[in-house]
């Protein structure tokens, strides 16, 4: 999973809006590994692996603190990145 990340930020660096485009990948990215964990906690209940509930549910809570610091971060990301570039910066470095 890192590694698509960090391929679909590869492919965000030659973009005017790479910064937003970047952050709008993270938000997809985490929120995929919360449903992903979800997941995976039902099939260790029905599958008889309680070992792995502990460990699974303290990476699901994790992923999804991340998630939500992203959501909460995007609008001032936007308008950091809106007003860089009225005033003319390259607000993508």
């Amino acid at each position: 999973m890192s590694m698509s990340g960090n391929m679909a930020a590869l492919g965000h660096t030659f973009a005017e809006d790479e910064i937003l485009k970047n952050a709008l990948a993270n938000f997809a990215f985490e929120n995929y590994e919360v449903a992903a964990y979800k997941g995976l906690i039902i099939l260790a209940q029905h599958g008889g692996y309680s070992i792995a509930l502990d460990p699974l549910n303290a990476s699901l809570d994790e992923e999804a603190r991340m998630a939500a610091w992203v959501d909460q971060s995007l609008p001032a990301l936007t308008e950091k990145f809106l007003m860089l570039k009225r005033a003319g910066e390259n607000p993508s470095r």
